[in-house]
Parts: structure tokens; sequence; C-alpha cells
């Protein structure tokens, strides 16, 4: 409320200055009607020009005002809503479609932002200044009909609540459509190269047109329903309070209780309190598209994190408070175990159980080698490594500390890890690298292709480090992909590596390189390699199954 009290300030200012300068316009009138022109006073018609340049500046402040805080809402209910992504994890967004996400967080924020900086604010000032107008109507005109006129203002907040009420459903089934539509042409552009081989695109596209025509026939119900409010407001409401307020400035005029001039000033007043309803018609689309994403967004911040920081976890300031633990740093006191896994039992949900009872010990600068049939459990247990998920019972420990009891960015700053993919974001080679560490210098960068291998590949390419790589890094072949990513890895420089099958999708001659990588990334450091080819587990120090 407090944030949208500039505006609302600003439509009292406005509706006080016009019903000011009504008051005043009704007194000159009825000096030229007495034939005293004589009375009218130069000073009088300066203030009345003041008053409506007052009126107007804050008609022009009250949309200008809104717009800017419409921006930092937008900005800042937009990073709420990713930031809140982040925390639901890995696990948690598989759950949710791509696009209907990416729905929310733009066209949502952008909508939900609109209604509480276009139309909420300035809403609550039109609807608390005719309060004020009311006031100045009984005060300089008539008390009377001042009094009988706000008898009808409560009909203006029941009118409002009434046109929200039988719209709500319209306003959500749209935003609903909106999202499935996002979320589907979202899937047809990431798909686009399995549509054409399989020569999908027309009948996939004509799903699409579907969905499109669905979305234009629910925007076209809300937009008949703003027509439909419109209509009621300005041919029923609006023309049956100014006949009602111009039928009692007559009876009083006629009974000698008012002049013409009061008169005229009670209709000219009584169309400020019509503004509210004006408001209303302006901008009904947007306030019940809003509100719909109002509720869509805080349908999503609701959601539970997959996996919530402890309660009782003292959050990281920087990367580097994230570096150590609460109790021991890595490394300290013997026979600390890097990793450890006690009795851990897991399922996924309603799932079979994958993990029942796995226990096994890595010591620090160890190198072992996880190996098992698909299912058995060996990339879950790189997820419980990663904190993306967390045990049903038992215990994972790293560096002897308990991980539900750490903050997960000290999890995550534990260790790197090479995938199967290694994703690449739009953008050049130097700026994948950065996410590792954005403090990095060229030396470092340096250090780290060399690292990974890629020193001469990057020696070739005209624009070296600032290369594009494309879209999901498409610009780059499989393997060229897989040791940047292990580049980023050495720059993370965490004590714990994570490989998962980090060599499954390359040629042999890229698998050289990539275990050639690997193994100069892995020196000091412990290492737990996920694999079924027996190049990658063939220098591990042990080799522990797993079994479904």
């Amino acid at each position: 409320m407090f944030k949208y009290f500039p505006v609302i300030a600003l439509g009292w200012v406005q509706g006080l200055a016009l019903a000011a300068f009504y008051i005043m316009l009704g007194g000159e009138l009825q000096l030229v009607l007495d034939a005293n022109p004589a009375a009218l006073q130069p000073g009088a018609t300066a203030l009345m020009v003041l008053f409506v340049l007052v009126a107007a500046l804050a008609a022009f402040g009250v949309p200008f005002l809104a717009a800017r805080g419409q921006a930092a809402d937008e900005a800042g209910e937009r990073q709420r809503v990713i930031r809140h992504v982040f925390k639901l994890g890995v696990a948690e967004r598989s759950r949710e479609r791509t696009g209907a996400v990416i729905s929310t967080a733009t066209d949502g924020v952008e909508r939900a932002a609109a209604y509480r900086g276009t139309f909420l604010g300035p809403m609550i000032g039109s609807m608390t200044a005719p309060l004020a107008v009311l006031v100045a109507m009984a005060i300089f005109l008539d008390p009377v009909v001042a009094g009988l006129t706000a008898l009808a203002l409560p009909v203006i907040p029941i009118a409002l609540g009434g046109f929200q009420a039988a719209f709500r459903g319209v306003s959500r089934r749209y935003r609903e459509n909106g999202r499935l539509f996002s979320a589907k042409f979202l899937d047809a552009i990431q798909g686009l190269g399995t549509l054409r081989l399989m020569n999908a695109e027309r009948r996939h596209g004509h799903s699409l047109a579907a969905a499109a025509e669905e979305l234009r026939r629910h925007v076209m119900r809300l937009l008949a329903g703003n027509q439909v409010m419109l209509f009621a407001v300005d041919s029923l409401f609006s023309l049956a309070f100014i006949a009602s307020v111009t039928g009692l400035a007559l009876w009083r005029i006629s009974d000698g209780w008012i002049n013409p001039g009061q008169g005229l000033g009670l209709v000219l007043c009584g169309t400020l309190l019509l503004d509210p309803l004006d408001r209303i018609g302006q901008f009904f689309y947007i306030g019940m598209g809003g509100t719909a994403s109002v509720k869509e967004i805080n349908a999503l911040l609701a959601e539970p994190p997959a996996v919530p920081d402890p309660a009782d976890a003292l959050p990281p300031l920087d990367d580097a408070a994230s570096a150590a633990p609460h109790a021991l740093p890595p490394g300290d006191g013997a026979g600390i175990p890097a990793v450890e896994l006690d009795s851990v039992r897991f399922a996924y949900g309603e799932g079979p159980t994958v993990l029942d009872g796995m226990s096994f010990k890595v010591g620090e600068g160890q190198r072992v080698a996880l190996v098992g049939p698909s299912g058995a459990g060996k990339t879950t247990i790189a997820e419980l490594l990663q904190g993306n998920i967390r045990p049903a019972a038992g215990t994972v420990r790293l560096f002897g500390q308990d991980v539900i009891h750490q903050p997960l960015a000290w999890q995550r700053r534990q260790m790197a890890v090479v995938a199967q993919h290694t994703y690449l974001f739009t953008g050049t080679l130097r700026d994948n690298l950065l996410v590792a560490d954005p403090a990095a210098d060229d030396r470092r960068l340096a250090a780290a292709l060399a690292a990974a291998d890629l020193t001469e590949f990057v020696a070739e390419l005209p624009d070296g480090l600032d290369t594009p790589v494309g879209e999901r890094g498409l610009a780059l072949s499989g393997g060229q992909a897989q040791r940047l990513g292990i580049a980023r890895a050495f720059l993370k420089d965490s004590p714990i590596l994570v490989l998962d099958e980090p060599t499954a999708h390359v040629d042999l001659a890229s698998e050289r390189a990539i275990l050639g990588a690997l193994d100069r990334l892995g020196r000091d450091k412990t290492v737990v390699a996920i694999s079924h080819r027996q190049a990658t587990i063939a220098g591990a120090d042990r080799i522990i199954e797993v079994a479904r």
C-alpha cells in the first residue's frame, strides 16, 4: 500500500483541483446570471487556471509514476521468480514444462506488474479521491445532495467485485491457455530437427495453429467481457448517476436552497465520482489479465523446493564463504573421507526403490569408479552428491559433514561435474568459461584451456575466446563441448570431481583427448567416475559395483 502512496496522492490532488475548478466555475457563472459581471475578479480567473494546471500535472504524473513503479516492480518480481526457479532445483523443474515457466517469468510477470502499476495503484486513488470530492461538495455547495450522492458510492466497489467475479474464470483460462501455447511453441522450436526428420512439420504446425486459435478465442472472450462492462458502465450506471445528480440539483434549485451556479458545480463534481468506474472500463483487460497472472505467479512461488536449504544452515555471503562448512574445512581431521554414503535409500516419487542401503567411502585424493547396469542408481548417486535430491533414509557426507545441515551453496562448491552433455549458454567461449569463475583473468583462462587440451583449437579461431558458440553450443562438436566443460571444471577448482559418463557420446579420437584432459583435471582431487567404458575407469584406485 505504501508504495502506491505517491500515485494515490496525485489522484487526490487531481480530484480536488478539478472539484475546486468546478465549484469556482459555478460561482463565476452565477455572477453572470445575476447580471453582476463587475464582481468577476481577475484573481479568481487566475486561480481557476491554476487549478486546471494542477489537475493536468497530476493527471500526467499518475501514469508517469505508475510506469516507473511498474518497471521497478516487474524487475523485482522477475528476480523473485527466477530465484525461486533456481531454488526449486533440477528435479522439481522437470515436473513443469519449460515454456510454461518462461511464460510466467516473462508475459505473466509483465501483466502482473502492469496490473499493480497501471490499474491497482491508480484504482485505489480513484476509489478514495471521491470521498474528498464529496466533502468539498458538502462544504461549498450543498450537504444534502452530497449526502444523497454518497449513498450511491458503495455501488462502485460492488460493481468492481461483481465484474471481477464474473470474468475470473475467463481470465484464468486465458492465462492457462497462454502458458500451454508457449510451452508447445518452445517444444516445436527445440524439436525442429526431429520434426523435420519425421516429416511431421505440417502435422505439428496444425497442432500449434489449433492451440493458437484456442488462445485467440479466450482473448476474444475476455475482450468481449470488457466491452460488455464498458456498455454497462457508460450506458447504464454513469448515465443514471449523472441524471440522478442533475435531478437532485434541479430539485434543490427549485426549492431555493442553492442557486443555478451551485447546481452546475454539483453536476460537474458528480462526474468526478465516476472516475473509478471509468478507470475500470479503461483498464479492465489489464486488471483481469493481471489478477490471473498474480495468482499464477503466487502459485509458482508457493511450490516448495525439491531440496530446500536447511533451516539451521547459515547461508554463505559469497563464494569464499561457501567454500567453508560450519565445522571442519575440507581436509581437516585424519581419516575423514571426502565422500561417504551411509545406508542411503532413495526412490523417485512413488516409483521403485533405486538405492536401498547403499554405503561406501571415498578417501581424499582417491579415484573411484561406479559401475553397474543402467537403472542401478549410479547417476542417482551423482545427483545426491550435487544436492539435487535428498535421500529418503541414510546419510550423505562430504568431508565428514552431513550435507543436510550445510547450505546447498557449500555442498555444490565442493565439487565440479563433467556430465554426459555439457550445457553451453548462448554467447562466446569466454562467456561460458566465466560461468565457473567470473573473476578469472586471461592467464587463468589460458591455463584452463591448456588443461582441457583446447589451446590449439582456440588459437585457430579468428576471434579466439570471443568466438560465439551458438545456441546450446551447437557451433562446437560434442568433443569440443565436453572439453569446454572440463575447462569450466578446472576454473571452478573444487576438491571433488564427479564424472558422469563424460565420454558416452563422443568418438574415439575425442575420447582420448577428453580422458587426457580429465586425467590432468583430476590430479590432487577426489574423483568419483561413472562410466560403462573401460577406458574411463581404467585409472581408478577402486571400483564400486552398484547393483539393482
